[in-house]
């Protein structure tokens, strides 16, 4: 397991101003939702706001939902109502249409989303308007995810993964959305912003701006969650090392080095 950037702090001890994550895939074969539904209980006692920037769901066929992915809408359902803690739910291009999404929810609906502490300003948006596969082609999209869905239920879990990567890599996309969203940033006079939509966590400094992108849920633990706590903004993981799973939790989520195949190089 990977250990959290701020090691020194006890879990029950600390408290943020702002916990984001993003790329839940709720009704994914592949979503952690055992070790979402543990992170989502931690984190409703442990920060003011909490943002899910983008794809609460896979899709809208909630018959793909299981027991599981049941809990964790029921867990930010529960908490939307609380006046000690904020709730945004951030648009993704899985959402579908917000009318929908926010009955089930019940949270503040946003295309993009500011969070200020008085110490910092930080940009949320989900990326997917940064990315050109998605707008200039929305066919090669479809089919791709239909693709996807099709090994997703007939392959390991592991392959899965594996494609959703290599795709993603192909498509150069995490470096693209990473460079327009810094620009955008920049442009509207923000030191801090933050994307999903690429699935591959990162933090990156671009003349001034920082970036950080908070990956997704569909992957192998640790699981990570973006963090405002006074004037700092960071990238954490999920479990903190001072947080043990249980036995059945820990037998199932197996080392990430165990679950997929190496990593391939970028595409030239």
């Amino acid at each position: 397991m990977s250990v959290a950037s701020n090691p020194s702090a006890s879990p029950e001890a600390v408290h943020y101003d702002c916990i984001v994550i993003s790329d839940l895939h709720l009704g994914s074969a592949v979503c952690q939702a055992r070790l979402l539904e543990e992170f989502l209980i931690w984190a409703f006692d442990h920060c003011q706001t909490l943002v899910i920037n983008g794809d609460i769901f896979d899709d809208l066929n909630f018959k793909r939902l299981s027991k599981r992915h049941f809990a964790c809408l029921k867990e930010i359902r529960r908490n939307s109502d609380r006046n000690d803690v904020r709730v945004v739910w951030v648009r993704g291009n899985h959402d579908g249409p917000a009318d929908i999404v926010s009955h089930i929810v019940g949270v503040d609906i946003h295309d993009e989303f500011v969070f200020d502490n008085a110490k910092v300003q930080l940009l949320i948006l989900h990326g997917d308007q940064f990315d050109t596969i998605i707008t200039d082609y929305p066919w090669l999209t479809d089919l791709a995810c239909n693709a996807f869905y099709f090994i997703q239920k007939w392959m390991p879990h592991r392959a899965a993964r594996w494609i959703r990567r290599l795709t993603k890599k192909f498509q150069r996309n995490s470096q693209l959305i990473e460079h327009r969203a810094t620009d955008y940033a920049r442009g509207r006079g923000f030191r801090y912003v933050t994307c999903g939509h690429t699935h591959l966590p990162l933090t990156a400094e671009h003349d001034g701006v920082v970036y950080i992108n908070t990956g997704t849920w569909t992957e192998a633990p640790p699981c990570p969650f973006l963090v405002v706590e006074g004037a700092q903004v960071r990238l954490e993981f999920w479990p903190l090392a001072s947080i043990v799973l249980e036995p059945e939790a820990e037998e199932r989520h197996e080392p990430a080095a165990d679950r997929l195949p190496p990593m391939l190089p970028a595409m030239g």
